[in-house]
């Protein structure tokens, strides 16, 4: 008998003994009920508690936390906070574009851009065009080739030798309608669009959108800094407002687009003391700047161009070159190579082309909302929660986005038990390892054990993915915060106190 029960027979029983000693008989009394203890003192009850009091933190009493955490090994849910409700997750998302693309175009999908001829090759002149037909690779890029932007286009000037072009007579034309030409996610915000993370994207793709900035300091205080563009291009025209200084304490450059055209304008302050400092800064027209730069480099290279590089779009019905020979293609490396430079930094474009090429590979359509549609089916397929997932993006950077923690166990649930898991967890980035996570939960029993998909823009901080407990259990959680006024780091000290709790617990029956 539990003391509950007890307690509600209690007041029978000694009304029974009242009603025996009325009639002459001695009364009954009952034996003492022996308690049985409630759980209350369970690794899992203490887990629970000290969540509760994490995540009801005082400084997050505006704010609001969704969370849920699962064990993998016994599908037993040991923590859930608001888990069913929808949150803004930032570049979470982005662990909802992967896991689809992966599944559905597969480990070993390429991009591959072709490279032709819009005339007849002879006596080393190509007359007419060259022409780059693009399909969204994000791979032409700095980031996947060394730190070099142009290592793909002089690969190109040496095909071309090697098929015998030493002249191209025409124009260099991009062909980027692969995809639409809305060149920006759903509900991006407007002051974001100079920055790296919110470049342009589009069918032709170049460095990720970005041009690099180097400034070195001047020859005296009060002299304008030295300014290089990386890669060096005409593309575009920099406006020099730097200036040297000494003493200052760090470097503050600033590169911004001018209101239109491609200019930009370098601004700060350059220590006389610093040797270099990078910044970045999205262009405008991926694909005039990937034509332009293409150009430069084979001219570079010893190759002749005659005429200018254009972007199709600009072009007239009557001028678009409308013979296209293949002369070579550019083929990326596979996907499962692709998404660790996806997940691990949380690049944003990589994210919007991979919707888009999943729009343009099941529905026909290069656009976001087909790809949201092939999401959307897929999720279905997969049995995932409904109407728990509002996708505008595929990067996580739109406020439109809205998810549950609860679909996004779910998920990683789905993509534990899938044959492509193992690319799915070496792209996210380890604790105190690399990506975004390098330098969080450095040697504490996290580091090299969590494995996981950041999330971050203005008054969001999230986290979710795997970890194995002391214990050896496998886990799977997601920790979602909104509205926050505090500090990053206020919302990793949380997350990451309550991951240290969970690592504590022992196994699971």
């Amino acid at each position: 008998m539990t003391t509950r029960t007890a307690a509600r027979l209690l007041p029978l029983l000694l009304v029974a003994a009242t009603a025996c000693t009325a009639a002459g008989r001695t009364p009954i009394t009952p034996p003492a009920p022996t308690p049985t203890p409630v759980d209350d003192a369970s690794p899992e009850a203490a887990f629970a508690a000290a969540a509760d009091s994490l995540f009801g933190d005082s400084l997050f009493a505006g704010a609001n936390w969704g969370v849920e955490v699962k064990s993998l090994q016994t599908g037993r849910v040991l923590y859930q906070r608001n888990a069913a409700k929808m949150f803004v997750p930032a570049s979470n998302m982005k662990l909802v574009t992967a896991s689809a693309a992966l599944e559905t175009l597969g480990p070993g999908w390429r991009y591959r851009t072709v490279v032709a001829a819009s005339g007849p090759v002879a006596n080393g002149v190509l007359n007419g065009d060259l022409v780059v037909v693009g399909s969204g690779d994000p791979t032409i890029a700095a980031d996947f080739h060394g730190g070099d932007p142009l290592a793909v286009f002089r690969a190109w000037a040496d095909s071309l030798r090697a098929h015998g072009v030493t002249r191209v007579a025409g124009r260099i034309v991009g062909d980027d309608d692969v995809f639409d030409d809305q060149a920006l996610g759903r509900g991006w915000a407007w002051d974001d669009t100079d920055a790296y993370y919110s470049a342009e994207i589009g069918g032709l793709q170049y460095n990720l959108g970005v041009v690099g900035i180097s400034v070195a300091p001047g020859a005296a205080p009060g002299s304008a800094g030295r300014v290089t563009l990386v890669p060096a291009t005409s593309y575009t025209k920099l406006e020099n407002r730097t200036r040297t200084v000494s003493g200052a304490p760090v470097a503050e450059v600033e590169g911004t687009r001018q209101p239109q055209g491609t200019g930009i304008v370098v601004t700060g302050d350059v220590p006389r003391d610093t040797a270099s400092v990078l910044t970045e800064v999205a262009v405008r027209n991926n694909t005039a700047y990937f034509v332009t730069v293409l150009r430069e480099t084979l001219l570079a290279a010893g190759i002749r161009v005659d005429g200018a590089a254009v972007d199709q779009d600009d072009l007239g019905a009557a001028d678009r070159p409308a013979r296209r020979d293949p002369l070579f293609v550019q083929s990326s490396p596979p996907l499962s190579e692709i998404l660790p430079g996806f997940l691990k930094p949380s690049q944003n474009q990589i994210g919007e082309l991979l919707l888009k090429t999943m729009g343009r590979a099941f529905r026909g359509q290069g656009t976001a909302a087909a790809g949201i549609a092939v999401v959307d089916s897929v999720h279905r397929a997969w049995g995932l929660p409904r109407r728990e997932l509002a996708q505008a993006d595929g990067s996580g950077l739109s406020r439109y986005n809205l998810v549950a923690p609860e679909l996004l166990i779910a998920l990683l649930e789905h993509m534990r038990g899938s044959r492509n898991y193992a690319a799915f967890y070496a792209a996210l980035p380890v604790a105190g390892i690399d990506g975004t996570l390098a330098g969080r939960m450095k040697n504490t029993p996290l580091q090299g054990n969590v494995h996981a998909k950041t999330g971050t823009v203005t008054n969001v901080r999230s986290l979710s993915g795997y970890m194995t407990t002391a214990a050896g259990e496998p886990m799977v959680f997601s920790m979602i915060v909104n509205h926050h006024t505090v500090s990053s780091r206020d919302a990793d000290r949380v997350a990451e106190a309550a991951l240290l709790r969970l690592y504590a617990l022992p196994r699971g029956q």
